[in-house]
C-alpha cells in the first residue's frame, strides 16, 4: 500500500470513527433529550431552537406520533396523517417535520443542521491532515447526512418492499450484511429506544449503547417482514 492510499484509509477511519461517535452522542443528548436539557434551550431563546425543533420532530413526531402500529406502517390512515400536518403546522409554524417525512428523512437545511455539529472538527482536521488523510474523512463526513437522507427511510419497510421500490444500487447495498444488520439495529432503537442510536455503527458500542436482538425480537422482525 502507498503512503498516499494509506493517508486516504486512515483519514477515512478518522472521520468514520468521528462522526459514529458523534451520531451516537448526539442521537441521545439531542434528538432524544432530556426535560433538562430541553429547559436550558428554551432559555437560549433562537439559539436553542434547533435543538427543540430536533427532539420534536424526533422523539415527538418519529417515535411518538407515527408507527404507532409498528415498525413499518408509519399511519394508521390518510386521516391520521392529516391531523397530524395540522399539528405540525400549529404547534411548529412550519411544514419542515413534513417536508422530512415526519423525521424518516432530511430536507432543505434540515441537512446542513445535522452535520452542523460535527463540522467543527472536519475543520480541525483541514489543519492537522494531509490532503490525502483529509479527503478519506471527508467521504465519511458525507456519508454522515446520507444515512439519514437516503437509506432510514428504507429502514421502515419490510424488506420485499424495500428492495421493489428501491434502485439498484440502492438494492445491492440493501443486501449486504452491513445494512441488513444496521436494519436489525435500528428496529431495537425504536422498540428500546435507549440504545442503538447509530445508523454508522460504532459508536454506540464505545459509548456502550449497543444492545443485541433477543430471540423475541428477531421473531417480531421476521413477522414485519424485515427479516427473510
Amino acid at each position: 500500500m502507498t503512503t498516499g492510499v494509506f493517508q486516504l484509509v486512515a483519514g477515512a477511519a478518522l472521520g468514520y470513527l468521528t462522526v459514529s461517535l458523534a451520531e451516537s452522542f448526539l442521537h441521545r443528548n439531542a434528538l432524544h433529550a432530556s426535560g433538562k436539557t430541553r429547559r436550558a434551550a428554551q432559555k437560549l431563546g433562537a439559539a436553542g431552537r434547533p435543538l427543540l425543533r430536533a427532539y420534536t420532530s424526533h422523539t415527538v413526531v418519529h417515535h411518538g406520533k407515527t408507527y404507532r402500529e409498528s415498525h413499518v406502517q408509519q399511519f394508521k390512515s390518510r386521516e391520521d396523517q392529516e391531523r397530524l400536518d395540522r399539528w405540525i403546522v400549529e404547534t411548529q409554524g412550519s411544514r419542515r417535520i413534513i417536508q422530512e417525512k415526519y423525521g424518516v428523512s432530511l430536507a432543505g437545511l434540515g441537512i446542513l443542521a445535522f452535520a452542523a455539529p460535527v463540522l467543527p472538527f472536519f475543520a480541525a482536521y483541514v489543519f492537522f491532515l494531509s490532503p490525502p488523510a483529509l479527503v478519506g474523512a471527508l467521504v465519511a463526513l458525507v456519508i454522515y447526512p446520507l444515512s439519514s437522507l437516503v437509506l432510514h427511510p428504507y429502514l421502515h419497510m419490510p424488506r420485499a418492499e424495500a428492495m421493489a421500490r428501491a434502485s439498484a444500487p440502492m438494492r445491492w447495498l440493501l443486501d449486504t450484511r452491513y445494512v441488513r444488520f444496521i436494519s436489525r439495529h435500528h428496529y431495537l432503537h425504536h422498540r428500546y429506544m435507549h440504545c442503538n442510536y447509530n445508523l454508522l455503527w460504532l459508536g454506540d458500542v464505545l459509548l456502550r449503547r449497543h444492545r443485541r436482538p433477543s430471540d423475541k425480537d428477531v421473531e417480531e422482525m421476521r413477522s414485519l417482514g424485515m427479516i427473510c
